[in-house]
């Protein structure tokens, strides 16, 4: 037995041993420790990396869901879609999209946004990898604009040029046809460029069209370069008849703008950035003269127009000069007629100039000069097919100048002529307007009278008589020829056999064989040799005259 008194007095039994120190602290308590500080630093890193939150407007959701649609730049994620939810219209779908932080100052009021899905458009088929991996929004950024967290999505992609790679110019035209976003330019066939966006102007009396053309071929665009539509095939009915045209597939398809530089004008200075140009609806149109001297004349025909148009030619000799800006129809009142103004645009610079130039000859005093000397305008046919109507200038010297106008328009009036058909026409009205006043009837009383006289002649009584006397007078020829037959005609045949005789004896005795022509030969030979005997005896004479006294000397004899 233990004895209390004993153990209560005991100084350590009565305290209980303390340790101080990490004795007792146990190596469990690390595992919550670590995952607490792990905890913590991923939380803080969750924090510090997340991005902005923004807002992105589209017109519908198709193809894209919540966690899972990425967005991406250069196929680079840069931010996910976090909720959709539907406006408060209900009018657009609001997309919430979490952006990483590296990205947070390339969003300002110039990025721009757009779904990326299956498209068939003017730049092709795109979007076809997104068949498999799903639709994704794509995002342009650009950190010269302002802060911003909420945007407009574009519903078509959009082609956004590096300046350093080309240069953008602007087209205006009257309407916009068959272009769209991404319809390519052409340069001979070859595409450099394409269709940035087409636009309404303010005023809304055209349209523009931003383009932007590639490197290097930015730099053949010149002041004077012209733009035209090529899109689809081109039908174009007109006095030169019936034309069709057509560029590539794509641009059959798709539409297309070409444009080219005029000779002249290859070695001037390249465009600058954001030049406008006109966009011309033909390459025709592109063709006419948008620089230089041209005058605006005005033509008046009081006949009908019918197959004239706007876009016309102006021809000399053949050779276009001009163009017919419009066609009107006027009533004059005081007059009571009608007619109608055409004017015309003439360009002086396609006539070549011999012996000057054009700035040292006033373009306006050289027409009065030529209108002077006969210049006059008149209508005529292009293609009788067609039915097209062109204008005609010509020199008709001894026609003189007919102006139709009061000489109070706006422009300066050419003379002109009425049309060859026309002119038959009034040349008929005036043949017509003759004969009716022709006195017919008295014309016919007479005819009649004539008619009578001409009865009363044939059954008189006289005229019977008369052909009694031509039978007899006809009866006397005939018996003369008769004895021309039987007495004359075979005394003449004698008289022929004789002569034919008579000459078939002087063929015979000139013939090579006759010895009448031997004989005569021989006697002409006899007659040369005398003749020469002669001409020797002659010039012996000549030679010594004393001959005939002393007569010829014989040879001497050799002593």
């Amino acid at each position: 037995m233990i004895d209390e008194n004993s153990s209560s007095s005991d100084p350590r039994a009565a305290s209980p041993e303390v340790k101080k120190g990490w004795g007792r602290f146990s190596i469990v308590w690390l595992v919550p420790l670590a995952a607490l500080i792990v905890g913590g630093w991923l939380l803080w890193r969750d924090v510090v990396s997340k991005g902005p939150e923004i807002t992105v407007t589209f017109e519908t959701a198709e193809g894209i869901a919540a966690g899972k649609t990425a967005v991406r730049y250069r196929d680079v994620d840069v931010g996910q879609v976090t909720s959709i939810n539907l406006d408060d219209e209900l009018e657009h779908v609001r997309l919430t999209i979490r952006m990483n932080a590296d990205f947070a100052e390339y969003l300002t009021d110039k990025t721009r946004f757009w779904v990326v899905r299956p498209r068939v458009s003017a730049r092709g088929i795109t979007g076809l990898e997104t068949i498999v991996s799903g639709a994704y929004i794509e995002v342009v950024p650009d950190a010269s604009g302002e802060r911003a967290r909420a945007f407009e999505g574009e519903e078509e992609p959009q082609y956004i040029p590096n300046n350093k790679d080309g240069t953008r110019f602007v087209l205006k035209a009257d309407e916009l046809g068959s272009l769209t976003t991404g319809t390519p330019v052409l340069l001979r066939g070859v595409e450099v460029g394409e269709v940035l966006e087409t636009k309404l102007d303010e005023d809304a009396t055209g349209v523009s069209v931003p383009v932007f053309i590639r490197e290097p071929f930015d730099a053949l665009v010149k002041r004077n370069t012209r733009f035209w539509d090529s899109s689809g095939i081109a039908l174009d009915l007109n006095a030169d008849g019936l034309s069709v045209r057509a560029q590539s597939v794509r641009s059959v398809l798709a539409g297309g703008i070409n444009f080219y530089t005029p000779d002249d004008s290859v070695n001037d200075e390249r465009a600058e950035a954001d030049t406008i140009f006109l966009l011309h609806g033909s390459l025709e149109k592109a063709e006419l003269l948008a620089q230089g001297h041209s005058l605006k004349y005005i033509l008046y025909f009081d006949t009908s127009v019918r197959g004239l148009s706007r876009g016309a030619p102006v021809e000399f000799n053949g050779i276009r000069v001009g163009t017919v800006e419009s066609v009107d129809l006027e009533y004059v009142i005081n007059q009571n007629i009608f007619r109608v103004p055409v004017v015309v645009t003439i360009e002086p610079e396609r006539v070549r100039l011999v012996g000057g130039n054009l700035d040292e000859n006033d373009p306006q005093a050289t027409i009065d000069t030529l209108v002077e000397n006969g210049l006059r305008a008149r209508l005529k046919t292009g293609s009788f097919i067609t039915g097209q109507l062109f204008v005609d200038l010509s020199m008709n010297p001894v026609t003189p100048a007919r102006y139709l106008g009061d000489g109070n328009g706006q422009y300066r009036e050419l003379p002109t002529l009425p049309q060859k058909l026309d002119e038959i026409a009034n040349s008929l009205s005036s043949l017509l307007e003759k004969v009716e006043t022709f006195p017919i009837e008295e014309i016919g009383i007479r005819l009649l009278g004539t008619v009578e006289g001409i009865e009363n002649i044939v059954t008189s009584p006289a005229l019977s008589d008369a052909m009694t006397n031509l039978k007899q007078a006809a009866a006397g020829v005939s018996s003369l020829v008769n004895n021309l037959d039987t007495t004359v005609l075979p005394a003449t045949q004698t008289a022929l056999d004789t002569a034919r005789e008579a000459l078939g004896g002087v063929r015979d005795i000139t013939a090579p064989t006759s010895p009448l022509r031997y004989n005569l030969e021989q006697a002409l030979k006899e007659l040369s040799a005398t003749a020469r005997s002669l001409r020797d005896l002659t010039e012996f004479l000549e030679q010594n005259p004393s001959a005939l006294i002393l007569g010829k000397s014989g040879p001497k004899e050799d002593e």
